[in-house]
């Protein structure tokens, strides 16, 4: 199957995006039912952190951490995909979406979630693993995973 890069690897001056304009359809985005998502209530416990994904908190010993919105859906996204290494365009893809970021900003977002969580800390240990020209897999065990 043909895929199309995302928009983010266009030039910005628009000459080649008018050129591939009306080959690429117009798709709406399509709207998962609320049963279909992860529960945005939960609370997920790793070590000494918890991450409450309703009210966009960290909190390390009880706590609260600060973390931007851009590093806090990167975090939950590592979350929900814990089972696999997401690569960075993936990354890029679903938090950036359609916008030009410099290529430091994915490891920017991840040096900032692992000042927030305490990654490699005694009682949390590591949390995000790197994998070198891959991507980024989230590692630390979540309370009730541990059979995972």
């Amino acid at each position: 199957m043909f895929s199309f890069p995302s928009p983010r690897h266009f030039p910005d001056d628009g000459s080649l995006s008018l050129a591939i304009a009306p080959i690429i359809p117009v798709v709406a985005p399509v709207l998962a039912p609320a049963a279909a998502e992860p529960a945005r209530s939960a609370r997920l416990r790793f070590g000494r952190c918890e991450v409450r994904i309703a009210s966009r908190e960290v909190l390390v010993d009880g706590q609260p951490r600060p973390l931007q919105p851009r590093p806090f859906d990167l975090l939950v996204c590592l979350i929900e995909s814990r089972d696999r290494v997401r690569t960075t365009d993936e990354l890029l893809d679903e938090i950036w979406r359609h916008e030009m970021v410099q290529p430091g900003s994915l490891a920017a977002a991840v040096m900032r979630i692992r000042q927030a969580v305490g990654d490699g800390e005694d009682g949390i240990g590591q949390v995000i693993r790197t994998y070198p020209r891959v991507g980024y897999r989230f590692v630390a065990v979540l309370e009730g995973d541990e059979a995972r």
